[in-house]
């Protein structure tokens, strides 16, 4: 972490200026909040609000449990609050064919601004191919496909010490080709990390806030998640991160997932991302400069391997486990200005046939806080 070196010096603002950065805090956080209230006045006057596409991103598939490790480009669609904790800008896209003739195609890329945030955004195409076309007696009434179409933008911020908070807007498409149904949607999220000495997190995500109708039809339910993460092991060459999340629909506990990172070769980026922004939040209060590497594990080499695993059991029905994990490889190419990311994520359902999914991806540029 040698590039995040500055200076070890500490700079103390004379009372005025201490107290011009106060207020300008508290008016940072009224304009935040105020863009909160807008967001949730547009969605109280729509009669559509939902994404519609299911959720993308390798990390979070394989480890299941995602909520409160939030802290990539994965954030845009898991938590949106945690894209206060990226620190360069990321990009990722995936293409995978999860069942038969199904097709994902996914792009995604976040911009850190430093104090004043992140901003995000995805865009996926789910395609379903040809299906059957039934009556309801069974009878045969020929092919149709079915495309979904979706985009998402994203941000979040860090507003006080260990708190962020992130929002999302979307709007999907889902589209048949052999008759004139279609539905379209527009949706909003919320999201809340709070991280607590850097090794621990807990998350709240709020989806498909007010539910989802089109055509006078519910087609997506609100969900909550909340989540916790905890790392505990942070060395040099090794970190260990255990998470847990559970979900809730319609005033029931729904499905409850767990899961678990291990870096190899160097330490966990869920511990020094969340060390890297205390210390940045804890120097703005005294508009100083310090030493960012002060305690952070240095990473040893340029290549870093994370084994992932999960599972996921439905609380509201019964059904057996689904199970899930997967592997990544990162890169340093260019030293403090681009690292490569090669994951791949699978699920296994005792129903269902095993999907796997692949992603490349890149963190590049300066730090934000730099």
């Amino acid at each position: 972490m040698r590039g995040y070196v500055k200076s070890s010096r500490l700079r103390i603002l004379c009372p005025t200026l201490l107290i011009s950065k106060i207020k300008n805090q508290k008016s940072k956080i009224k304009n935040i909040l105020y863009l909160i209230l807008c967001i949730l006045c547009a969605w109280s006057t729509s009669s559509q609000a939902a994404t519609l596409e299911p959720k993308m991103g390798i990390r979070p598939q394989g480890m299941s449990a995602f909520a409160a490790v939030a802290d990539d480009i994965n954030a845009i669609c898991w938590n949106p609050a945690g894209l206060s904790l990226l620190q360069r800008q990321e990009a990722a896209a995936i293409y995978a064919s999860p069942y038969s003739e199904m097709t994902q195609s996914y792009l995604a890329y976040a911009y850190p601004t430093g104090k004043w945030g992140t901003v995000g955004i995805d865009l996926t195409l789910l395609d379903y191919g040809n299906m059957d076309w039934r009556d309801d007696s069974g009878g045969d009434l020929g092919n149709f496909s079915r495309s979904d179409y979706s985009i998402y933008a994203s941000y979040g911020i860090r507003l006080i010490d260990s708190l962020s908070l992130g929002m999302s807007i979307g709007a999907s498409s889902a589209k048949m080709t052999s008759s004139d149904d279609s539905a379209t949607g527009l949706g909003f999220d919320l999201g809340m990390l709070y991280t607590i000495a850097s090794r621990a997190s807990f998350g709240l995500y709020l989806e498909n806030i007010g539910g989802v109708s089109a055509s006078g039809q519910d087609i997506a339910r609100q969900k909550i998640r909340t989540g916790a993460a905890l790392s505990i092991l942070d060395k040099p060459n090794m970190g260990l991160v255990l998470a847990m999340d559970v979900d809730e629909q319609q005033g029931k506990l729904d499905t409850l997932y767990s899961g678990v990172e291990w870096s190899i070769f160097s330490p966990s980026s869920f511990f020094v991302k969340r060390k890297i922004q205390e210390r940045y939040v804890a120097l703005l209060k005294y508009d100083g400069i310090a030493d960012y590497s002060e305690g952070l594990p240095e990473q040893v080499g340029k290549t870093t391997l994370c084994i992932r695993g999960g599972m996921r059991k439905r609380l509201a029905v019964s059904e057996p486990m689904v199970l899930s994990g997967g592997v990544c490889v990162k890169y340093l190419a260019i030293p403090e200005s681009l690292t490569i990311r090669l994951e791949h994520a699978f699920t296994w359902h005792p129903y269902l046939a095993t999907t796997h999914r692949f992603s490349l991806g890149v963190e590049m540029g300066q730090m934000a806080y730099e």
